[in-house]
């Protein structure tokens, strides 16, 4: 019997910079160590994001993949995904208009909103 890939939901709020890619990068990797494959970033409250992390982000995407896991975006204004189509990223990822709709593209009804992880 095949288990569910397990969700989870990272919320981004203001500037994306250099910074908060470090810790989408440390949450990452708990994903991995716990098992839990799937990342939304939902870029609801999102305001800016620094074109120079994106590459790394795409890094994070395929990091992930590796282990069977992947990373959906969701809740992006027009003006963050035209960061991400300028810098040629835009198309690495799958981007959904809510968080609910990322998660059902995984499979599942809803992500996990808390990170059992500490962070």
């Amino acid at each position: 019997m095949e288990t569910k890939l397990k969700v989870y939901q990272m919320n981004l709020e203001g500037e994306i910079d250099p910074a908060k890619m470090a810790e989408i990068g440390r949450v990452i990797g708990q994903l991995i160590k716990g098992e839990m494959y799937g990342l939304i970033l939902n870029f609801d409250s999102a305001e800016h994001i620094h074109f120079t992390i994106l590459p790394m982000l795409v890094e994070e995407k395929r990091r992930l993949q590796s282990f069977g896991g992947d990373i959906r975006l969701a809740g992006m204004s027009d003006y963050l995904k035209n960061i991400f189509r300028t810098t040629g990223v835009l198309d690495e990822f799958q981007v959904f208009d809510t968080p609910q709709q990322a998660a059902k593209s995984f499979g599942v009804s809803k992500p996990a909103t808390n990170l059992p992880l500490g962070l």
